[in-house]
């Protein structure tokens, strides 16, 4: 016999035909009836037909099923109009969608929140507020399952604490009821039927928690010799740790990046709570986590300081720093570091800093995590510990998937998708694989799959969402925090923590002045070393750091870093440091000669400049090379050009047309063309003069010559510094050139 039930509260609204007259209730994905909460037991209760009339049984449930307000103990007989309350979901039985309509205007006949006596949509917190449906209280929620005083949030000196007034519903925090809780940034509170998340300052209303089903249909990529993806599908229940196994080249990551929108399948649809993902990547990205393989922290911070980093780069502008300390420290402790706080993240173990990487996509409270090969290259007991990790994510609500290729911890996971050549050939839960593939362990899964044609085994199809789908509404664009002087905040903690590079950075342009003034008593020779120094200072300082940190900003990006901000910080923090170096260089040589020849504020300008131009020259290779090691490499392939075409080891005179036209256009020959200016501009030509500046004489008269038709004339005084300007806008050229083309190669790189 049919008969139908709807949900009316603490789920989306739906209404479902019972499909058998034996049906379990509960969480879990092999069960009749999926209730998506983390606080509905797994199997929940049962809705039987006995004879002639329908029953529910609770099955051992943590909460309770409550029957008309009632908790019950045994088989209690049902009649059409029955409310059942499973964990915070309240249920209509034997009523279609126009009866379960009515109900729901019964159970929530205004449903509306007024805060101090007008409609509201966001909840300012500073002093004492409580929740309830009497007329007395802050904020009025209009509903019978509210309690007349259900809850309180109260301030204190660590922030804002919630506390259920012995409200007879029950209160709920990420779905879980609870007496007095510390809220935490992206905390999602249940009152009754109403929704609110917390954002640091206020609350805000929602319609319903997040919950993240994800299904996946027809999913297809080619590659260079065949799909890589063949017509894939895939089905990931709210609140499931879901394994995607197979083996090496089956397509594991790249089914991982399709379904996570990072590099969408060519062909198929992703439905993301019925919404498809790929048409509103941009307001659905910000909810998924995603985890690479490759590790998403600096090592060179501690945990503390590397989490709080990403959740200032995360949160929107205006976060008060003591809810950025306290989410912190709630992620520290979920992750189970609390002990390891201090320690540099490059100290931990492998799987303390996986779960640190971890810890990075938990601090927006994701409710879909993806995780590629989290477990590869750790011992069996973090691979444990990490799995562990993760069931217990998945046990809060959060939906859980990853790539693994590892066989020992699947017992954690609710289900296994198989994956090979291309095809979802099974999806299910572990003792289903076992007996569907033939083998006692699924250890010999691997071996099952090469012992058998696995293209005649039937690709897994998704069953289609009951209701229709929707377009979800744009969502309301978080105004983040300007990430600028946070990212150079963070260069400095990472600059500050290797006290050994510190030291070095600082010494070798001390080292390398007092050794250029040791050997070199011409002036012209102390500028060459000093600006081939400065170009070798900026790009191999710069050289590296955007090529090792790509897995890091990859990720930021995703999650709403600006690349302009950045590059801007890079260019600034090292552009900086290295004019720092070439100064100290400067000074070092000017004091072992007691002095400087030419026109010192030129001269330092120019360095100033040729450091970022050096800077935007390193950056540029960073962004190019495909390791740390090939950045490294490629640095002296551009400097050994810069003493070439500089016009100091070879002057202008020697050089031929071709030569003197290249030569023009580098970094090295604009800064030797503002060292020839420096030591003549407002002095008086004399031959005692360009004899001791012979290069520079020389240089400076070809170019005069070639302007105006005649040679430097003796006995005046040297005025045109037209060449210097031009060098200046030489190096400013550089720099906007090194700028713009960092920044498109790191757009490329975003997309590989």
């Amino acid at each position: 016999m049919e008969t139908q039930i709807s949900i009316l509260a603490g789920l989306p609204p739906r209404s479902e035909i019972l499909p058998a007259t034996n049906v379990i209730v509960g969480r879990a994905a092999e069960v009749d009836l999926i209730l998506s909460h983390p606080e509905v037991s797994r199997r929940h209760c049962r809705i039987l037909w006995d004879r002639e009339s329908w029953f529910v049984e609770d099955l051992g449930s943590q909460r309770g099923t409550v029957v008309n307000g009632s908790r019950i103990s045994g088989r209690t007989a049902l009649k059409p109009g029955d409310q059942i309350q499973v964990g915070p979901v309240l249920l209509a039985f034997g009523v279609g969608p126009e009866e379960s309509s009515t109900t729901a205007e019964l159970v929530n006949p205004i449903g509306s929140v007024l805060y101090r006596g007008r409609p509201a949509e966001s909840i300012a917190l500073g002093s004492d507020i409580i929740f309830g449906r009497a007329g007395e209280v802050d904020v009025l929620l209009s509903d019978p399952v509210v309690s007349r005083r259900h809850a309180m949030i109260e301030s204190g000196p660590r922030g804002y604490r919630l506390l259920d007034l012995h409200s007879k519903s029950g209160s709920f925090v990420n779905g879980r009821r609870f007496d007095e809780h510390d809220l935490v940034i992206g905390d999602q509170i249940q009152l009754g039927p109403f929704f609110f998340v917390y954002d640091g300052k206020q609350l805000i209303r929602i319609r319903r928690l997040s919950v993240g089903r994800l299904v996946a249909i027809g999913l297809t990529k080619q590659g260079d010799i065949g799909p890589i993806l063949n017509r894939v599908g895939f089905v990931a229940e709210p609140g499931q740790f879901i394994g995607i196994l197979g083996p090496s080249g089956a397509g594991k990551t790249t089914l991982l990046n399709a379904l996570s929108g990072l590099r969408p399948a060519e062909s198929g649809k992703v439905l993301f709570d019925q919404t498809d993902l790929y048409k509103n990547l941009g307001q659905l990205r910000s909810l998924f986590g995603y985890v690479p393989q490759d590790d998403i922290v600096h090592t060179d911070l501690t945990v503390t300081e590397a989490l709080t980093f990403a959740a200032r780069l995360r949160l929107p502008a205006g976060t008060p720093r003591m809810e950025i300390v306290k989410l912190v420290d709630h992620t520290i402790a979920s992750l189970g570091l609390s002990d390891r706080v201090n320690l540099k993240t490059g100290q931990l173990s492998g799987g303390q800093r996986k779960r640190v990487s971890v810890g990075v996509e938990l601090l927006s409270r994701p409710p879909l995590l993806f995780l590629d090969e989290p477990t590869s290259g750790l011992d069996p007991l973090a691979e444990f510990k990490l799995m562990e990790l993760l069931r217990r994510l998945a046990d809060t609500g959060c939906t859980v998937v990853c790539t693994t290729h590892v066989m020992e911890n699947v017992y954690l996971m609710d289900q296994i998708a198989v994956i090979s050549e291309g095809r979802v050939v099974f999806q299910g839960p572990p003792d289903e694989a076992r007996s569907r593939f033939g083998v006692a362990r699924l250890s010999g899964l691997y071996d099952a799959l090469q012992a058998i044609d696995t293209k005649n085994l039937p690709s897994f199809e998704p069953a289609l969402p009951s209701e229709p789908e929707q377009e979800r509404p744009p969502l309301a664009k978080k105004k983040r925090a300007f990430s600028l002087p946070i990212l150079l905040a963070r260069q400095f903690a990472i600059f500050r923590a290797d006290i050994k590079n510190l030291i070095i950075l600082l010494a070798q342009p001390i080292v390398i002045g007092a050794l250029v003034a040791w050997v070199a008593s011409d002036p012209q020779l102390d500028q060459f070393f000093a600006y081939i120094a400065t170009l070798w200072f900026g790009c191999s300082n710069s050289a590296q750091e955007i090529v090792r940190e790509l897995p890091i900003y990859r990720r930021e990006r995703l999650v709403g870093l600006s690349r302009w901000s950045y590059l801007l910080s890079k260019f600034l923090w090292m552009g900086g440091l290295t004019a720092i170096q070439s100064l100290l260089l400067y000074a070092t040589i000017a004091i072992g000669h007691l002095g400087t020849q030419g026109a010192a504020h030129w001269q330092v300008i120019g360095l100033i400049l040729l450091a970022f131009s050096a800077t935007g020259i390193g950056l540029t290779v960073s962004a190019f090379a495909r390791t740390p090691m090939q950045a490294v490499m490629l640095v002296p392939l551009l400097l050994i050009p810069q003493i070439l075409f500089s016009g100091f080891t070879v002057p202008t005179k020697d050089m031929t047309p071709p030569v003197l036209a290249l030569s023009q256009i580098m970094p090295s020959f604009a800064s030797q063309r503002i060292a020839d200016v420096s030591f003549f501009v407002d002095r008086k030509i004399t031959g005692d003069l360009t004899l001791q500046y012979s290069t520079a004489y020389f240089n400076l008269n070809d170019w005069y010559r070639s302007r105006t038709g005649e040679r430097i004339k003796t006995g005046t005084v040297y005025t045109e510094i037209r060449p210097l300007w031009v060098a200046y806008l030489s190096l400013m050229l550089w720099i906007a050139a090194g700028f713009i083309g960092s920044y498109w190669l790191l757009g490329r790189k975003e997309h590989e």
